[in-house]
């Protein structure tokens, strides 16, 4: 029997699958072996589709996460390490949601746990949204800057880490100092150690606005 939670289901599969590209009502009406305008009757639109499946990805955060006796900073590091790897494990689904948050139930507890925890940190209260939106636009901003790249194997993936390497020492030293300087310690490790450092120094500097509030 159709229903909206076999709709999203389904809607993430089918873009998982095939790509975003490819996604239409008609196509996941197929999928579904029902008309497409089936789907009207629980979603007003494309729209309201695309905001519940932008939640739905966002499920999976609550799993067994640290509670508050883990402190501010280890239950803010994990959602956002959480929240990335939510849009890593559907990288086609990053371009539908990116207009902003869907403002529903898992998107509206994220926000709820990020604030609390920004605001168990003794940052000023000013200073709390200003964290939270960096917090936010850093991670996703990673997700989406890393989402092409994380779909090729490992192995691609540090090749093509090396070629940049290799491209970066070999410019002109005269014009790119500091890159040549620089190039061996670009592009090193994981896209994951990269924005784990990131966030780290993110969060060292919450951590001393908020011991100077």
């Amino acid at each position: 029997m159709l229903s909206r939670q076999l709709i999203v289901t389904t809607c993430i599969e089918l873009i998982d699958r095939e790509g975003p590209d490819k996604f239409t009502l008609r196509r996941l009406g197929d999928v579904l072996g029902t008309d497409p305008t089936a789907i009207y009757r629980h979603f007003r639109d494309k729209d309201e589709l695309t905001r519940a499946v932008g939640d739905e990805i966002l499920r999976p955060l609550w799993d067994d996460l640290p509670g508050d006796d883990a402190g501010w900073r280890a239950v803010l590091r994990e959602l956002c390490l959480r929240l990335r790897a939510a849009y890593l494990g559907h990288p086609g689904l990053t371009a539908l949601v990116a207009a902003g948050p869907p403002m529903q139930e898992n998107e509206l507890r994220l926000t709820e746990a990020m604030l609390h925890q920004l605001q168990r940190s003794g940052l000023a209260p000013a200073d709390v949204g200003m964290a939270y939106h960096a917090a936010i636009e850093l991670t996703l901003g990673a997700a989406a800057i890393d989402s092409p790249m994380s779909l090729a194997p490992v192995d691609e993936r540090q090749a093509a880490y090396r070629r940049f390497r290799a491209t970066y020492a070999g410019l002109d030293e005269q014009r790119f100092p500091a890159t040549v300087a620089a190039a061996a310690q670009l592009w090193v490790g994981s896209a994951d150690d990269r924005f784990a450092y990131a966030l780290d120094r993110l969060l060292d500097g919450v951590e001393h606005r908020a011991t100077v509030a």
